[in-house]
């Protein structure tokens, strides 16, 4: 299929095809609406028609399989990483659109979110309702380049959200603007199409706009619109845009909220987001992400993998295929797929991995006859593969996540595992049992 256009679009090809589940009964947005989507996680896409919220129906699991993100892009499955990296490297600017939906209807007076947004509760210990789906577009207030990313909201008032803003490119944007006295200006657009969602997570340079990244993955230019309070260019497809600001120096307590480690992320003073517009179209769906569900840790770990991979191969030509499983959150375990050339390759190989990326906290390599994608072969690759004597190194005191429990304020211990064989072992003594027919056999 071609790259879908919207999130509708999306929507309407999951269901052509099998993959999407419509909710009829109204719904409680307080956990049931969670339950439901982790019941189905991995398995199906949801439209949930009604729930006792406002009118406006919402999409749940709708990326929740790493098929689905190939086939957004219109590839197998086994080549998904290959077609980002191919891709990644393009820039295709923004292209003006000639309509945009989200401005049939505008309420910039008497803000309310709760009464125009079905807001969900998703864990037992959140500090509120919460907006899992909102991808920030603001403009740079030194160069006006812009910068794409996805951050939790926390509803605290009508017309107020506390924000988790982790030191990287927004974090300078909001000190740089509270340098020259101002709040920083942001439109969060709700209801974009996997591939935008996918762009917003790269790992890009300061200065590269991730809305010329996601036309490189699309294939074509991202037609945006300006919102209509801060003029800021916003895919035009969106379902809902809020505008609002984010002052430099203003902090509210934000939290606690379930995060992608399964762990909640604690309350703190943190930013707050301030609403001064509310925009969406008619008929328009609100798009949750479950948190810590596949949607979530998928969205993160495809462009992470992407760029992983290909700081690997830079690194270790011998490097095949690199995965960050699920199972670590989709972020804290790699593993490392090799065909060896030469003994080292697999240490430097880890080595690599834990430096990539600072979320990296443990990395296994195995050998080309291992499907990395099946954590029965890994497992069984460390138990007969790997010495910790000699296999093992450990890194202490490394930046890592400050979302990991039991790192301190983001200070972790690295580790590399190496469970390759010795080079041409594979057809001796490591050998794996193999019948012939077994391929083919039938009853």
């Amino acid at each position: 299929m071609n790259p879908p256009s919207s999130l509708r679009a999306w929507i309407e090809a999951l269901e052509a095809s099998g993959r999407l589940r419509r909710v009829g009964r109204e719904v409680r947005l307080v956990y049931e609406l969670a339950a439901i989507s982790k019941k189905y996680d991995g398995e199906s896409a949801l439209l949930f028609e009604s729930t006792d919220g406002p009118a406006m129906p919402i999409a749940a699991n709708v990326a929740c399989r790493r098929e689905w993100y190939a086939d957004s892009l219109g590839v197998p499955p086994g080549e998904l990483l290959a077609a980002l990296q191919d891709r990644q490297d393009i820039r295709i600017s923004p292209a003006a659109a000639l309509d945009a939906p989200f401005l049939e209807n505008v309420v910039s007076k008497n803000i309310d979110v709760r009464k125009i947004l079905p807001l969900p509760t998703y864990h037992e210990l959140d500090g509120g309702a919460y907006i899992s789906a909102g991808v920030f577009f603001v403009q740079d207030p030194d160069t006006g380049t812009g910068n794409v990313s996805i951050h939790r909201m926390h509803c605290l008032e009508s017309d107020l959200f506390g924000l988790l803003v982790l030191p990287r490119h927004l974090k300078g944007m909001i000190r740089r603007a509270g340098a020259r006295g101002e709040p920083l200006k942001a439109a969060v657009a709700i209801g974009l199409d996997p591939l935008l969602l996918l762009a917003s997570q790269l790992v890009l340079s300061p200065g590269e706009d991730e809305l010329c990244a996601a036309g490189g993955l699309l294939g074509r230019a991202v037609e945006v619109a300006p919102a209509p309070w801060s003029g800021i260019p916003v895919p035009a497809g969106a379902e809902i845009i809020i505008e609002g600001e984010i002052p430099p120096d203003e902090n509210r307590r934000e939290g606690p909220f379930g995060e992608f480690p399964r762990y909640y992320s604690p309350a703190a003073e943190r930013e707050i987001f301030q609403v001064r517009s509310v925009a969406h179209r008619s008929g328009a769906v609100f798009h949750s992400i479950l948190p810590a569900g596949f949607d979530h840790l998928l969205m993160g770990a495809i462009p992470r993998e992407a760029g992983l991979l290909r700081d690997l191969q830079r690194a270790v030509p011998s490097v095949r295929d690199a995965v960050l499983p699920l199972s670590g959150a989709g972020r804290y375990h790699c593993v490392i797929q090799l065909q060896k050339q030469n003994e080292g390759e697999a240490k430097s190989a880890l080595m690599a991995a834990l430096a990539a990326h600072y979320d990296v906290k443990h990395a296994i390599a195995v050998d080309h006859d291992i499907d990395i994608h099946d954590p029965a072969q890994v497992d069984w690759a460390l138990a007969t593969r790997f010495q910790a004597d000699k296999d093992l190194f450990v890194v202490p005191g490394a930046w890592g996540s400050r979302l990991d429990p039991s790192a301190e304020d983001g200070v972790t211990a690295k580790m590399g595992m190496d469970a390759t064989v010795p080079v041409g072992a594979l057809e001796g003594k490591f050998r794996s049992l193999r019948i012939p027919g077994e391929d083919e056999a039938e009853i």
